[in-house]
């Protein structure tokens, strides 16, 4: 009887041995599928992030045309912030202009240099006091805006509608 039962015992064991290696065999494919279905998605993703990251374009408020106040708010020889159109509004020898605070490389808002120009406290962008950049990662110039007096005196300023930079307001 103990060669019986160790012959039984003995056939169990071969016959267990090939399913554990096909156990094994598939756990492994399953694991390698695995690694390489994460390893795609994760490049999917970043190519992903990198396409929506070269062809970004700064967000445009609700609405688009916003009063800044009148004309004698913006004495001659400064620049200005306006928090409500997220523009500064200058005002040199030619006349007013609006130039949008909006960085071009990702949207943050510009903020005045210390001896001039603007930059970007995100990304370090920097940018002349014509708005064009200097150093990167920002490559477009900030936009000048469309600046007019409405029919009661009132500044006004469109953020949908950009303009030459030598466009300057006279009154």
């Amino acid at each position: 009887m103990n060669r019986a039962m160790s012959k039984i015992h003995q056939s169990r064991k071969e016959s267990s041995k090939p399913i554990i290696a096909q156990a094994q065999l598939d756990r492994r494919r399953l694991l390698i599928g695995l690694s390489r279905g994460l390893l795609l998605a994760a490049t999917a993703l970043v190519i992903d992030q990198v396409v929506r990251f070269l062809s970004f374009e700064p967000p445009r408020a609700n609405s688009s045309v916003i009063p800044i106040g009148q004309p004698k708010d913006y004495p001659k020889d400064t620049l200005t912030y306006v928090e409500t159109a997220r523009a500064y509004v200058g005002h040199d020898e030619k006349g007013l202009y609006a130039l949008d605070a909006v960085c071009t490389h990702l949207g943050c808002l510009v903020e005045k240099g210390k001896k001039d120009g603007f930059k970007c406290p995100c990304h370090g962008s920097r940018f002349d006091g014509a708005g064009r950049p200097k150093t990167g990662p920002a490559t477009k110039p900030l936009q000048y805006l469309s600046l007019w007096l409405d029919e009661t005196g009132q500044l006004m300023i469109d953020r949908a509608q950009s303009v030459e930079p030598a466009l300057r307001l006279t009154f």
